[in-house]
């Protein structure tokens, strides 16, 4: 689609344009996959494609929460004492994300709901935190979704919290260390951008998104 007419665009906005409609970054975008699936792409992916319980993340960050964690390691102390349990085990649902509020009830729930909960609280104290979900290969396991966090700390390290694993060394650990187990696809930032990761133009469902340039922070 060209841009209308009468509207004033810049050299960037131009080729980026040509770039598209031509099919030329998409195809750099699935050639990416496959090189390094943690490359991140500013473009915003359709809510359903965190999964079919995801709701408007804006959502999550709203509404009183009882729990303080000021730390990654409050965060991570707290979930310890949470229990894991499928949506159809504890709900009765296929894919039911619960609302933070909701998990520090019943302190139950699945991988979205533990990293909901992590994010939220991250956000809150001031991380520069993403929810994420994509794929964790698990050797002699069924190739499945999974849901985590990362951010990043006052040093600027980049670590990923995954927040069902049952010990603190398990749990948070730098990206760099475990960047090769997981395969981010799409993510939400503190402000509730949500973004890509080339990781997801390793699915072929992926590649059939439609994805729109993301917007600006405050947007």
């Amino acid at each position: 689609m060209a841009p209308p007419v009468g509207v004033t665009v810049s050299l960037g906005e131009v080729v980026h344009w040509v770039r598209e409609v031509t099919g030329l970054a998409h195809a750099e975008r699935v050639a990416e996959a496959g090189r390094d699936p943690w490359r991140r792409f500013d473009l915003e992916p359709p809510l359903r494609a965190f999964g079919p319980g995801a709701g408007d993340f804006r959502e999550y960050l709203a509404r009183d929460t009882r729990v303080v964690a000021a730390t990654p390691r409050d965060v991570a102390d707290w979930l310890l004492g949470c229990r894991y349990a499928e949506d159809t085990q504890l709900l009765g649902e296929h894919d039911l994300w619960l609302h933070p509020a909701t998990f520090e009830l019943v302190r139950s729930g699945d991988c979205e709901d533990f990293s909901l909960w992590a994010w939220r609280k991250l956000v809150e104290s001031g991380h520069e935190a993403a929810f994420v979900v994509g794929m964790r290969p698990i050797p002699g396991a069924p190739r499945g979704r999974h849901a985590w966090v990362t951010y990043h700390d006052e040093g600027g390290r980049y670590f990923l919290l995954d927040a069902v694993e049952r010990s603190l060394e398990r749990m948070i650990r730098p990206v760099a260390e475990v960047r090769g187990h997981y395969e981010p696809q799409v993510g939400v930032d503190g402000d509730c951008r949500r973004f890509v990761f080339a990781g997801l133009f390793g699915e072929s469902w992926g590649r059939q998104l439609r994805l729109r340039r993301a917007r600006a922070s405050g947007a």
